[in-house]
Formats: structure tokens, sequence, C-alpha cells
């Protein structure tokens, strides 16, 4: 599962630099630098999931 979600996250870089890449040559930086944002905020969101489902485990691993 760890595998999984560090090959979407690459994914998502990938794709993110791509199109950044393609949106600065055509003369659009603005644009380019809300995509950059946008991958780094769907990569957050899938980290944040990651340590809810985390936390979710210890608290129920300890709970008596």
């Amino acid at each position: 599962m760890p595998f999984d979600i560090i090959l979407k996250i690459a994914g998502i870089g990938l794709v993110t630099s791509i199109i950044n890449q393609i949106l600065k040559y055509c003369g659009k930086e603005e644009i380019a630098s809300i995509t950059t944002l946008a991958g780094l905020i769907i990569c957050l969101l899938m980290v944040i999931d990651l340590i809810s489902q985390l936390i979710t485990s210890i608290t129920s691993l300890f709970s008596f």
C-alpha cells in the first residue's frame, strides 16, 4: 500500500512538471504556477488522508 501511494505522488509530480513546462513555454507563467500549486495540494491531501488513517489505527490499537 505505501508503495502505491508513492507511485501516485510521483505520477502527480511528473504530470504537474510536464504541464508546468508546457505552460511556461507558451508564456502562461501564472497558470503554470497555479497548476504547480494544485499538484502540491493534491499530494498534501493524499498525505493528510494517510496520516488520518494512521491516527485511527493507533487509536483503535490502544483503546481498551
